[in-house]
């Protein structure tokens, strides 16, 4: 278990802020918690990735992980999807549902939220079973029985290997939502980049005002301006803190 002060440092070096008390539940749970997973994977076979996230250490929120599917390792980042919920703080468990990564691997996965005594998210553990063998099997089977699998929606999960490849995805992602290549935007294109990134946690990650400045071809201050002309000046404020942090 960590002391408040310390807590109260490792809480302010994010803008996806907890208090004290949250850093120190959240600690809690990952101790009691983080030794299982080793024997949750071996219970769930290898397909099934188990991952536990601290979200009070977001971006880089892995604290253990068993059965690496998504080639992620400890100290790695959340998914891209993960960020975008913890900065609405809408969490709730979500069991069994389907994404996609971008390489094409299909994933059943879930998710089971550690709240503190006041509600808060703090840890989460992640089940992603690899599950492309058997859609295959399953397109396999209906082709012969001449009946077609129904079209379904699904959620696309980058689950990058590092923090640069979570806010380069992000990044790429954001501006392609605008539909006009960085070479021939305005400002006005470019503000819609920042809004974009912002409503998806993007400024939680260190030096993301750079990574914005540097992608969109603009100064460091112009990110902070687009911020601040977006009504976004509490954040930029905390993104600053945690780029200098």
């Amino acid at each position: 278990m960590v002391s408040k002060k310390l807590a109260n440092q490792r809480q302010a070096a994010h803008r996806v802020t907890f208090t004290a008390d949250q850093v120190m539940f959240a600690d809690q749970v990952v101790s009691i918690v983080a030794p299982v997973v080793p024997a949750l994977g071996l219970a769930l076979g290898e397909n099934t990735e188990v991952v536990l996230h601290n979200l009070c250490e977001v971006p880089s929120s892995i604290v253990a992980i068993a059965n690496p599917v998504s080639g992620r390792t400890v100290g790695g980042p959340i998914t891209d999807v993960g960020l975008r919920f913890v900065e609405s703080n809408e969490l709730e468990d979500m069991i069994g549902y389907r994404t996609e990564t971008t390489n094409g691997m299909s994933m059943r996965c879930s998710n089971i939220f550690f709240r503190s005594p006041d509600g808060r998210a703090v840890a989460c553990l992640s089940l992603n079973c690899d599950v492309t063998d058997f859609e295959r099997a399953q397109i396999a089977l209906s082709a012969l029985t001449a009946m077609p699998l129904p079209p379904s929606p699904h959620a696309v999960d980058t689950f990058p290997v590092s923090v640069d490849g979570l806010a380069q995805g992000i990044l790429k992602d954001s501006t392609s939502t605008v539909g006009v290549p960085v070479e021939l935007m305005k400002k006005s294109h470019k503000m819609q980049v920042v809004q974009e990134l912002d409503d998806r946690g993007f400024f939680n990650i260190r030096e993301a005002v750079e990574l914005a400045a540097e992608h969109l071809d603009v100064s460091r201050f112009t990110i902070y301006n687009y911020l601040n002309e977006l009504g976004l000046r509490a954040k930029n404020n905390g993104a600053e803190s945690s780029s200098s942090s």
